[in-house]
């Protein structure tokens, strides 16, 4: 008998007009013990309502229109609330996508590891904080012992989802259901965490079901693949066979959407072009009047000894999360900056933008002119961010045309007459409908949130865009429009970008030049292609090995 079969589950939403939204229609799955299985599709294709299902966490408005899910022959579809708690964590671990949502902002570390380990193991009092600290050395957390003191707000993104991993393995389950387990690790640390969850497949004979958008990690960490979409499965088998030779169009697009860090894209073969709708072109006006690369001021941005030390408490010395770092953006191109989780990438940023203080003696100047990081209302109109997470960098209290031209309101920057119309004609820039400016955020894809924070940026026009990971958390099509759609608008528009992101395959088809950050210090610099196909620094070279990359035409390993 399988570990878990799922038998032609279907899963409806129940609606406001009373109708129903067909989530899941017939999917099956059959798990073994100690199989790693991945669910891969694009955004809203169902992969996640699946693993809530398993657990007993779809939300009220939804149910088990059909079929049946077993585990151990046990029909979890027929399960009470009392049922499902029974084996939540003890039986059926969860990885959640977004860390900073799974933890409890107001509970220390310790106190929700050992919490978990307490509530599902026997292991009480010293001997639970010591599960904890293994559990946290095996996630790859550094300093353990310390931060079971901290609260979730002081620990990157990163560090976050580590600590989730290990408190989904408390009780080492007979099953763990990986929802995007990688979104927020650099590649480093996601090539420890993997090799973690295969490590528990192979000794512990736990059984995975992995859902991801990263073909790469599909390759590499699963047996076997199925493919989502709208609900539906559009094909099934062995993850070499399918990724070696898809027999479906969707498969093949998801394929197709792959970055490559081993080739330069000028465009993925996702996208058909945008229409030039009347909107789309006042849009593209509007932006060309105030967006250019300036020819006679060829070093649009210039960052000379960028130190930052952040305070410690009173028996600590402080963190030197920068030390040192200097570098120029020429007006017109992209420039990459990577790094490990903790490297000093979005210090930089928020140095940049104003965030944060930088220590004396730090330059920063952007068209000649020092950047006063106190005069945050210029900033604003110079420099803009494009921010890693689509789902809560929008306002939730406005809809998405109100938050592309609230700020430009509120400084007077565009009448308000007219700013409702260029919030429409924006939108239309970022290749979505007119109509959506009225609808809230919630309403929303992640690809498609993303795409309105994109407008939002763009709407003030600025010099200069900080993009801190902005696709991330998005499947590898959508993905894919967001980066054509980037590429477009700098053709279009002479844009100048900053790009952060841990995907070097991503950082090699949107960057001209890049820097490598470790420990808060550059440790090599040159164009994105010298430095990813023949690196000088070891560092760089064990950057690009934990990469995982898809495998063609060799069995996952």
């Amino acid at each position: 008998m399988s570990l878990l079969s799922i038998n032609n589950l279907s899963i409806a939403y129940a609606l406001a007009n009373g109708r129903e939204l067909d989530a899941i229609t017939d999917f099956s799955l059959s798990l073994e013990r100690g199989q790693i299985v991945g669910i891969v599709g694009q955004s809203g294709a169902g992969k996640s309502t699946i693993g809530k299902a398993v657990l007993g966490l779809l939300g009220e408005n939804a149910h088990i229109s059909g079929g049946e899910i077993l585990l151990d022959g046990e029909n979890l579809a027929r399960f009470s609330e009392r049922q499902f708690a029974a084996i939540r964590g003890k039986r059926v671990g969860y990885i959640y996508q977004n860390p900073m949502t799974a933890l409890n902002p107001v509970l220390s570390v310790g106190e929700q590891l050992i919490e978990a380990i307490e509530a599902n193991t026997d292991k009480r009092g010293q001997a639970a904080r010591d599960h904890a600290i293994a559990l946290l050395t095996s996630a790859e957390v550094s300093h353990p012992e310390q931060r079971l003191s901290k609260y979730p707000h002081q620990l990157s993104g990163g560090l976050c989802q580590r600590i989730v991993f290990a408190i989904a393995i408390a009780a080492q389950p007979d099953l763990i259901i990986a929802d995007e387990p990688t979104t927020a690790l650099d590649v480093t640390v996601q090539q420890a965490v993997l090799g973690t969850l295969k490590r528990l497949a192979l000794q512990e004979q736990i059984a995975i079901i992995l859902i991801t958008h990263d073909m790469g990690v599909v390759s590499q960490m699963c047996d076997e693949v199925y493919v989502l979409s709208r609900g539906k499965l559009v094909e099934h088998g062995l993850t070499a066979e399918i990724i070696g030779a898809p027999r479906e169009r969707y498969t093949r697009d998801l394929m197709a959407a792959i970055p490559s860090v081993d080739e330069k894209r000028p465009r993925f073969d996702v996208l058909d072009a945008f229409e030039d709708t009347p909107g789309r072109c006042r849009g593209i006006d509007f932006l060309k009047s105030g967006i250019a690369a300036n020819p006679g001021q060829p070093v649009l941005l210039s960052v000379h000894d960028l130190s930052k030390t952040f305070k410690g408490d009173r028996r600590g010395e402080g963190f030197k999360a920068l030390d040192r770092v200097s570098f120029e953006v020429i007006a017109g191109e992209t420039f990459g900056i990577v790094g490990e989780s903790g490297s000093g990438k979005s210090t930089i940023g928020r140095a940049i933008l104003g965030l944060v203080e930088p220590d004396a003696g730090a330059t920063i100047a952007l068209a000649g002119r020092t950047i006063a990081s106190g005069d945050r209302k210029g900033l604003s109109q110079r420099l803009q961010c494009i921010f890693q997470d689509p789902y809560s960098s929008l306002n939730p209290r406005m809809d998405a045309g109100t938050n592309i031209i609230y700020g430009l309101l509120a400084q007077r920057l565009v009448d308000r007459g007219a700013a409702r119309v260029l919030a429409e004609d924006l939108l239309e820039v970022v290749g979505l409908p007119r109509a959506a400016a009225g609808k809230m955020p919630h309403a929303f894809s992640g690809g498609e949130r993303q795409r309105i924070g994109i407008a939002r940026a763009l709407a003030y026009r600025p010099e200069l865009i900080f993009c801190d990971e902005p696709t991330s958390a998005l499947d590898v099509t959508v993905q894919a429009e967001v980066l054509n759609l980037l590429k477009e608008l700098q053709e279009s528009l002479g844009l100048t970008l900053v790009f952060v992101s841990h995907d070097l395959a991503v950082v090699r088809q949107m960057c001209d030049r890049l820097i490598v950050m470790k420990a808060g210090q550059i440790v090599e610099r040159g164009s994105a292609e010298q430095v990813l196909t023949e690196p000088g620094e070891p560092y760089t070279r064990q950057l690009l090995a934990a990469m995982p990359r898809v495998l063609r035409s060799a069995e996952p390993s």
